[in-house]
């Protein structure tokens, strides 16, 4: 599956279309409810400074792809590519065998959708969820932590912190540089330690963003395509280049 490129664009908008059934009955009552399946997000990303390389780029996918027809994995610029961030005991989770997980945590918002996660083996043990996206991208892996120290991990790429007993917001920033199709995220746990934890990210960007919470889909959208049959570009200088790009996903 071809995978837009990553670059800087920004400003982004983006709007989530739902479809609402209504059924009408005999008896002149109506039911009306959600269609969750038939969801539809649209971003329109602002391409301003681009340079020639960076255009190219652009113009190249989109051909390669013939424009509206072939569909493309598109990462959200402005999303948390993790699904059920906050419900490390999702079926999205791949944890090991000894975690041991307990909800309804006291959380850094005041609120208890914290989770305690403890390591009940004699090796280290992981919560990890692994994405359908390039190795070769940068990302920002983040989570809340609070107790033991921990050990946060993506693809091949760990980066250990310190224990604390105040909440407190770790990331790390990776360019694994890998020619592969799945990255995995996820946090390490030492034999016999507990950490408390809360709202992991994973940013398709150099560093983290503010913490978005997800369900049970993620920003990683396999069904996007572009919403336009043509590109309007304009040349402000030598190399530098504006353009307006509409994408449209449904599903992640």
């Amino acid at each position: 599956m071809p995978v837009f490129p990553q670059m800087m664009l920004y400003p982004v908008t983006r709007q989530l279309s739902l479809r609402t059934v209504v059924n009408q009955l005999a008896d002149g009552s109506t039911v009306v409810f959600g269609d969750s399946d038939a969801s539809l997000r649209n971003w329109e990303l602002q391409a301003n400074g681009l340079t020639a390389a960076e255009w190219n780029a652009i113009e190249n996918f989109y051909n390669s792809v013939s424009g509206q027809w072939q569909s493309f994995t598109f990462l959200d610029p402005a999303g948390n590519l993790l699904a059920n961030s906050e419900d490390f005991a999702a079926s999205s989770w791949t944890n090991g065998p000894l975690i041991q997980l307990s909800a309804n945590v006291a959380d850094p918002f005041g609120t208890t959708r914290a989770t305690r996660a403890v390591n009940t083996g004699q090796a280290a043990q992981t919560i990890a969820q692994t994405l359908s996206v390039p190795g070769d991208f940068h990302y920002a892996l983040s989570v809340w932590a609070r107790g033991s120290s921990l050990t946060l991990t993506a693809g091949s790429a760990t980066r250990a912190f310190s224990g604390n007993s105040n909440w407190r917001r770790i990331s790390f920033s990776v360019s694994l540089g890998q020619n592969s199709n799945t990255v995995t995220f996820g946090a390490q746990l030492s034999p016999g330690v507990s950490v408390d934890l809360f709202g992991m990210q994973v940013d398709a960007q150099a560093a983290a963003s503010d913490y978005k919470k997800t369900g049970t889909a993620g920003g990683v959208y396999a069904n996007a395509r572009f919403a336009m049959d043509a590109f309007t570009v304009r040349a402000q200088g030598t190399d530098v280049y504006d353009a307006t790009i509409r994408i449209v996903g449904s599903g992640s």
